[in-house]
């Protein structure tokens, strides 16, 4: 971690208004409004131990922050941080971290327990913030965590030129939501043509990694979207309805690719790829009875290893089918947090 923040003196504010917190601060207060000088004297004084106390809590929960070797009291610490309120009226630190910042920090320590912190945590003077640079990808963008509005409850990190959102965090609901709409746009729209794809690909196991460790250490509720990779994954599309025309572009290009698009016992389109990946696109309802449409993707492999991304990433016929269709084939994303 890169700290440029330079140190300040703090500043001490008196104001009249106290908040009673013993009996015998209380009694303290009750001798300022009644008594002499020196009772308000004693008063304030009592206010800046009281707002000292609340500075050292805070550094205690910091140094947790970056020295525990636990992933629970790395937890504890950061959820505890991103809602501490460190200034009150009588004492103001000037040079403090943004509660998203305590975000980042929180994420790279848990990639560093994990010995997988390939993303590096920088500071901006200028916009006095962190920030995530990731090789490859650090000369093209830079990702920090966006406060949900009206909570600290929950954050959005989010590539700082485009305001792409790649996946939603929330501390408290123990849910991590990726979304692919701007997991395809960034990834597979606006950077192939500018980073290798061995940067993008690595990119997509730093994603992926995250949302383990979640899961692993914590009991998260994680949706990795379209970059799950288990074989159990089903690719829900946001217009369950697509037209069969879709369906037969894609038995053109598959053509196109050196491929054979196959149709299955229940008209579901299965188009086999390298080293045993079967990708097919079906409709649910068929299997459930329901009558209605819902039509969604599935890839397998022997390995549990390749999910829908992968196959994007690698197959430029697929990339493209999907992408010059993506108003009917783009995988839905939690639209409780992504609109």
């Amino acid at each position: 971690m890169s700290e440029n923040f330079e140190q300040k003196t703090v500043t001490f504010k008196p104001k009249e208004k106290n908040i009673l917190k013993t009996d015998e601060e209380a009694s303290v207060r009750e001798s300022a409004a009644t008594l002499s000088t020196t009772g308000r004297l004693i008063a304030y004084n009592q206010e800046l131990k009281d707002s000292l106390h609340n500075g050292i809590r805070f550094t205690q929960l910091l140094e947790q922050l970056v020295q525990t070797k636990e992933p629970q009291t790395l937890f504890e610490a950061a959820l505890k941080l991103v809602n501490f309120q460190l200034d009150n009226s009588y004492l103001v630190f000037p040079q403090q971290y943004s509660r998203a910042d305590f975000y980042l920090i929180f994420l790279n320590r848990l990639l560093e327990l994990h010995n997988s912190e390939k993303v590096i945590l920088q500071s901006s003077d200028r916009n006095r913030e962190l920030y995530h640079e990731f090789p490859g990808i650090n000369t093209h963008g830079y990702f920090a965590f966006q406060l949900e509005k009206g909570t600290t409850d929950g954050a959005y990190y989010t590539e700082k030129n485009s305001g792409e959102i790649l996946f939603y965090l929330n501390f408290h609901k123990n849910i991590v939501r990726f979304n692919s709409r701007s997991l395809v746009q960034l990834l597979l729209v606006d950077y192939p043509d500018k980073i290798l794809p061995e940067a993008i690909k690595s990119f997509e196991t730093y994603l992926l990694n995250i949302g383990r460790f979640f899961k692993e250490d914590y009991g998260f509720d994680v949706d990795f979207n379209l970059l799950d990779p288990s074989n159990s994954a089903v690719y829900e599309l946001s217009n369950p309805q697509i037209q069969h025309s879709v369906i037969d572009q894609l038995f053109v290009m598959a053509a196109e690719g050196g491929r054979m698009l196959k149709v299955g016992a229940h008209n579901e389109a299965i188009l086999n790829l390298n080293e045993g990946t079967v990708v097919t696109l079906f409709d649910k309802s068929i299997q459930n009875n329901t009558g209605v449409p819902e039509w969604a993707i599935k890839v397998n492999d022997a390995e549990h290893q390749v999910s829908w991304f992968d196959i994007l990433l690698q197959y430029q016929f697929v990339r493209k089918w999907y992408l010059d269709n993506l108003s009917d084939l783009e995988v839905r994303s939690d639209s409780l947090y992504f609109n």
